[in-house]
C-alpha cells in the first residue's frame, strides 16, 4: 500500500476542476451538481431505494471534488423516508487540501451549509482508511485514500449503491481493470445499483460478467448515454442478525468505548462493572498520552495506530464539553542515542507525512519546543498530547442506550438457545444480553475456557511529581518513558514489569522502587529535574495491563460462541485504541462497513491463535 499521498493539485479548465495528471475534468462541463444528481443518484434508484431502510451503504470509486457525496448527503437530509444511517465509502489516490476543497465548493452555493460542515472534520492526508462522523453520527463518511485497487480490496461491507466516478477509462485505465468488477460482486448487497458516466466497452463487459444487469440511460448534458446497473448474481455479503441488547463486562476505555459505539447504532447496553465505579486499573490513571507512531515499513501496528490517533481527534472533538479533559499540546519523542535518530529520520524520510502531524526537529528546536535543555533531537507530534482517561470514560458512557451496573462482579456466562447470561459466584444472573462483549482486560480468559490467546501480565507505575514542581513543561516530552504536564503537577511514566509468581500477579501496591525507576526516566528526559522536589514528594499508582505477543490488541467474535465478542489485549495504547476499536467492534456485531481495512480486522482478530495454532 501507498506510504505516502500526494495531494491533488488544483487547476480549472473553462471553470470546472481539472487534473493536468489525468487530462480530465472532474464532472461536467453542464453542471456538477446536475450530473451527480442524473447521472448517480437517479442512477442507483435513489433517494426512493434507501426509503424506510435502517441503514443504506453507498460505495464510490473516486471522491475527487466531493461532489457525489454532498449531493447525496443533501438528498438524505431532505428525505423523511431516509434511513437512520446512512454510510458513504469513497476512495480517492489524490485528494485535494482542505483549502482547495473550500475554493471548489464555493462553485455550489446549494451545499455550502454541508461543505462548512464537512471541512472541519477533513482527514489528515496519509494513508489508510477515515471515518468520519456527520450529522450526529446518522452519516458516516469512510475516505480511504491510496490506490484503488489495494483499498477497495479491504473494503468490508455490503454495498447498496455503487458509484463509478474514477477518471474516464482512457485516462485511468489502472482504476477500471477486472479485479474492480469482481469487488464490486464481492461487496453486492442482494439487487444493489451500479451507476456510471462512461457506457465504455470494457466497463460495460466488466459489470456484466461480474454479475450486473446493465441499461443505457440518457446522458446528462451533452453526453449521449450513461449507465445502469442492477446485481442480478448471488450476493456473497454475509447478513445476519443485528443484536438488540449485549452485555459488556468491564468499565475501563476498552468497555466504554465499545458500549458508546454499539449504543449509537441503537443497541440497548448494560455494562457491568466489579468496581463501584467505572475506569478503574490502568483507565484510572490521573493522565495518559496519545500519539501515533512511525516506522519505515508502515507495519499494521502503525497503521492501526494512526488511524486510531486520527480517529481520536475528531471523535473526541465531538464528545466536546467540560468532562472531557485532554489537551492536544504536542508530543516530542526524543531519540534515545545516534542509531535511533537515524532510524527515525529514515522513517520519516520514507513515509513523508505532512508536518503537521509528525516530523523530524533537530537539538536546538527540540529545546525550544520543551523547553528545557533537553539533551537529544527527535521527533514532534503536533496534535498528540494527553488525556484523562477517566473523563474519557464518563464521557462514552453519558448516553441514554447505556445503563451502567457497578459492583457486579461475573463469575461465569451460560449461553441459552438465544441468549447469555451474566453469573455471580453464587449462580445468581446479574443480566442477560443478546450478545456479551468481554472488555475486561485480562480477566477475559477467565470468562472464555479454553481460549488460546496468550495474554501476559504487564504491571505499570506511574509517578506523579509535586504540583507545580515543572512548570517550564506544557508538552509531552517522551524518550524511553514520558513526562506529561497534568492538573495536579507532572506525571513520569511508566514502568514495564513482569509480575513474577502467583503472589505477585495481582500486586498493584506502589512500590518505592518503581518510583525510583521513573525518577531515573525523568532525568533522562529532562536533566536536572529531579533538582526541583525531594524524592519523598512523590506518589505512585500501579495498575495491570494485558498484553499479547504480537503487540497488537484482541478484538472479534469468538469461534464457535455464537454472539460472544472480546475486545482486551489493549497493553499501553488504550486510551489511543479504543475509540477506533469500539467502532469496529460494533460494525462487526450490527453487519455495518468496518472502518478500517479488512486486513487489520484480520491481525486483531480473536482467532488468530487458533489460525496460528492449528
Amino acid at each position: 500500500m501507498l506510504k505516502t499521498i500526494a495531494p491533488a493539485r488544483l487547476e480549472f479548465r473553462d471553470g470546472v476542476p481539472y487534473s493536468a495528471a489525468y487530462g480530465d475534468v472532474y464532472h461536467s462541463a453542464d453542471g456538477g451538481p446536475g450530473q451527480a444528481r442524473h447521472v448517480f443518484l437517479a442512477g442507483c434508484g435513489l433517494p426512493d431505494a434507501w426509503a424506510g431502510r435502517d441503514t443504506f451503504v453507498v460505495l464510490e470509486t473516486g471522491f475527487g471534488t466531493g461532489l457525489n457525496f454532498l449531493a447525496t448527503w443533501a438528498a438524505w437530509r431532505a428525505d423523511p423516508s431516509r434511513p437512520s444511517r446512512l454510510h458513504f465509502l469513497s476512495v480517492e489516490k489524490h485528494p485535494f487540501q482542505a483549502a482547495d476543497l473550500a475554493r471548489i465548493h464555493a462553485q455550489w452555493p446549494e451545499f455550502a451549509q454541508l461543505s462548512e460542515l464537512l471541512r472541519p472534520h477533513w482527514p489528515t492526508l496519509v494513508p489508510g482508511f477515515h471515518r468520519i462522523a456527520l450529522d450526529g453520527g446518522r452519516v458516516q463518511l469512510t475516505l480511504m485514500l491510496g490506490e484503488a485497487s489495494e483499498c477497495l480490496h479491504e473494503v468490508e461491507a455490503r454495498v447498496d449503491a455503487f458509484y463509478l466516478d474514477g477518471f474516464a477509462p482512457d485516462r485511468n485505465a489502472d482504476l477500471w481493470r477486472p479485479r474492480l468488477f469482481e469487488t464490486l460482486a464481492r461487496l453486492a448487497s442482494p439487487a444493489a445499483a451500479a451507476a456510471t458516466y462512461t457506457v465504455a466497452a470494457p466497463v460495460l463487459q466488466g459489470l456484466v460478467q461480474a454479475g450486473f444487469a446493465c441499461e443505457k440511460r440518457p446522458g446528462y448534458g451533452r453526453k449521449r448515454h450513461c449507465l445502469s446497473a442492477r446485481f442480478a448474481g448471488r450476493s456473497r455479503a454475509e447478513v445476519s442478525a443485528a443484536p438488540r441488547q449485549v452485555a459488556v463486562i468491564g468499565g475501563g476505555v476498552a468497555g466504554a468505548a465499545a458500549a458508546r459505539a454499539l449504543a449509537e447504532r441503537g443497541v440497548a447496553v448494560t455494562l457491568l462493572e466489579r468496581a463501584d465505579a467505572p475506569a478503574g486499573g490502568a483507565s484510572g490513571n490521573p493522565v495518559a498520552v496519545f500519539r501515533p507512531m512511525i516506522s519505515r515499513d508502515d507495519n499494521r501496528a502503525t497503521r492501526l495506530t494512526r488511524a486510531a490517533f486520527l480517529h481520536d481527534l475528531r471523535a473526541w472533538e465531538a464528545l466536546g464539553g467540560e468532562r472531557l479533559q485532554w489537551a492536544r499540546c504536542g508530543v516530542l519523542h526524543l531519540a534515545r542515542d545516534a542509531e535511533t535518530a537515524a532510524k527515525q529520520q529514515r522513517a520519516l524520510a520514507e513515509i513523508a507525512p505532512p508536518p503537521g502531524y509528525a516530523r523530524w526537529v533537530e537539538l536546538d528546536e527540540a529545546r525550544e519546543l520543551a523547553n528545557w535543555p533537553v539533551a537529544a533531537p527527535g521527533v514532534f507530534y503536533p496534535t498528540a498530547g494527553w488525556v484523562v482517561p477517566g473523563s474519557l470514560c464518563r464521557a462514552w458512557l453519558d448516553h441514554p442506550g447505556i445503563v451502567l451496573q457497578t459492583n457486579r462482579a461475573v463469575a461465569r456466562l451460560q449461553a441459552g438457545p438465544n441468549r447469555w447470561q451474566m453469573l455471580d459466584r453464587e449462580g445468581h444472573v446479574l443480566a442477560e444480553a443478546d450478545a456479551v462483549v468481554l472488555a475486561n482486560a485480562r480477566a477475559a480468559p477467565r470468562l472464555a475456557p479454553g481460549q488460546p490467546w496468550p495474554l501476559h501480565t504487564v504491571r505499570g507505575q506511574v509517578t506523579q511529581l509535586p504540583a507545580g514542581s515543572l512548570p517550564e513543561i506544557a508538552r509531552v516530552i517522551a524518550r524511553e518513558g514520558y513526562v506529561a504536564p497534568g492538573a495536579a503537577g507532572p506525571l513520569v511514566g511508566a514502568t514495564y514489569e513482569h509480575p513474577k509468581g502467583r503472589e505477585h500477579g495481582d500486586d498493584t501496591a506502589p512500590r518505592a522502587a518503581s518510583d525510583i525507576a521513573n525518577l531515573a526516566r525523568l532525568e533522562a528526559i529532562l536533566p536536572g529535574a529531579g533538582e526541583r522536589f525531594a524524592s519523598s514528594e512523590v506518589s505512585g499508582r500501579a495498575s495491570l495491563r494485558a498484553t499479547l505477543p504480537d503487540r497488537l490488541p484482541l478484538v472479534g467474535a469468538l469461534d464457535g460462541h455464537p454472539g460472544l465478542y472480546v475486545a482486551a489485549g489493549y497493553a499501553s495504547r488504550g486510551v489511543v485504541w479504543a475509540g477506533l476499536l469500539g467502532e469496529a467492534l460494533a460494525d462487526l456485531m450490527t453487519g455495518q462497513p468496518l472502518p478500517f481495512e479488512a486486513d487489520l480486522m484480520r491481525a486483531i482478530a480473536a482467532e488468530r491463535f487458533t489460525r496460528e495454532g492449528a
